[in-house]
């Protein structure tokens, strides 16, 4: 292990992602800390994740955690609104909850609803997201919040041949 610094960045696993401590990563992004916040984020933070609020209530449910539903949703909301987990839509327009936050695209399976992340292509340096971003804001004067992209389409296990 590596001797601390004053302010050292958050430990990485193989994938990149912050291995921290709950309690740190709330305290770091300003929230305030509550058993359910720390349980929620712990789970996220185990490994890249695609969740509905409602397979994270299941699935916290199997571990022995006992959290309302209610609590699940409203929690998810705070740690997206933080910046801790991104939201968007799945092939059925149901909210599922991303764990990776590193600059990512989601491509999603219409028929089975697999989810692949993606990763961002860059232009002159900038994600594509961040690129379009500023282009739409020089050329129309708007202040345009964080765009969201996703794609839909079929997975290879959802191609068949045609059966002629």
């Amino acid at each position: 292990m590596t001797e601390a610094t004053p302010n050292p960045p958050a430990p990485r696993g193989d994938d990149g992602r912050e291995a921290a401590d709950p309690r740190e990563v709330l305290r770091d992004h300003g929230l305030r800390y509550s058993a359910p916040r720390e349980i929620i984020l712990g789970y996220l933070l185990e490994e890249n994740k695609h969740v509905s609020a409602e397979g994270l209530y299941l699935a916290l449910k199997q571990r022995g955690e006992n959290l309302s539903l209610s609590t699940v949703y409203l929690n998810l909301g705070v740690l997206a609104e933080a910046g801790l987990v991104r939201e968007f839509k799945g092939a059925s327009g149901q909210s599922f909850y991303d764990s990776n936050v590193a600059p990512h695209y989601h491509v999603v399976c219409r028929e089975t609803g697999r989810i692949l992340d993606v990763p961002a292509p860059t232009i002159d340096g900038k994600p594509l997201a961040r690129f379009l971003q500023e282009a739409i804001e020089a050329a129309t004067g708007w202040k345009v919040d964080e765009p969201r992209l996703s794609f839909s389409g079929l997975s290879p296990e959802a191609q068949r041949p045609d059966d002629d």
